[in-house]
């Protein structure tokens, strides 16, 4: 089968990649500056669940704690304490006991009522056994993107540009007629922190990086990557669009030049 777009083509366009000025995708975030300035926010707990009450996808896992050493090193940075995952481990894991498991395997389903309670009694008890200020969860979360049809065929959410990969060794490019259109899992870090008084502070996302790539054996479709989330650059630009404005970032995508 004739091929049009060589892989060349392809690593033409990486430049194209990054936050590279405005991007329309930069999802809504919600600062509640009230609260963050009648409680100031010193240290930190990266929570060991997600904030949606499901556990992560099974083969994005590893993955998601890789991408939380990331997140600690930036808070770090930013002159953040962050206290060991523990502290909110255990205060999760005692309400899981005492309340049950919100989360049930069969259904795919969260008991909005156990939620509730688990999610009330670990943060009451991270504010009566620590001096923590606030929880910071990261859900790391599959989502439905494209390339588009354009030149560089870039997939654009959540603030983020990705080019396109190829999974099948030594293939020479994308055949012709190509779906471009067709839908694309790719992963996004959703960032929500609550206080340790029970308010809610802050929550935003950011993109990270396809999980998919081009197969073009046979039928070219779409196929899960071998390694994903492997390129720090990547997840770093995606924690920092994440995080903004609770942390200011340079260079913001969603700000108009």
């Amino acid at each position: 089968m004739r091929r049009l777009l060589l892989i060349a083509v392809i690593c033409l366009f990486t430049a194209c990649t990054g936050s590279g000025g405005y991007n329309p995708t930069v999802p809504a975030y919600h600062l509640d500056e009230t609260a963050l300035n009648k409680t100031p926010i010193k240290k930190v707990v990266i929570a060991t669940a997600n904030i949606s009450g499901e556990p992560t996808r099974y083969y994005l896992q590893n993955a998601a704690a890789h991408v939380d050493d990331l997140v600690k090193i930036y808070l770090q940075k930013h002159g953040y304490q962050v206290a060991p995952s523990y502290q909110f481990e255990n205060a999760w894991n005692q309400a899981i006991r005492t309340y049950g498991d919100m989360y049930d395997p069969t259904t795919g389903k969260v008991d909005a009522n156990t939620y509730r309670l688990v999610m009330y009694t670990t943060i009451k008890t991270v504010k009566e056994t620590t001096d923590i200020d606030a929880i910071i969860f990261t859900d790391v979360i599959e989502r439905d993107a494209a390339h588009d049809v354009g030149m560089d065929h870039l997939a654009q959410w959540d603030g983020v540009r990705r080019k396109p990969s190829l999974a099948s060794a030594g293939a020479e490019g994308v055949p012709v007629g190509f779906n471009w259109n067709q839908p694309l899992k790719v992963a996004t870090l959703a960032i929500t922190i609550y206080s340790t008084s029970l308010e809610g502070i802050f929550s935003s996302s950011g993109g990270l990086d396809t999980l998919q790539a081009i197969n073009t054996k046979n039928e070219p479709i779409y196929t899960r990557r071998k390694n994903v989330l492997d390129n720090d650059d990547y997840i770093e630009e995606g924690i920092e669009i994440a995080f903004h404005p609770f942390i200011k970032m340079k260079n913001y995508p969603g700000d108009k030049k």
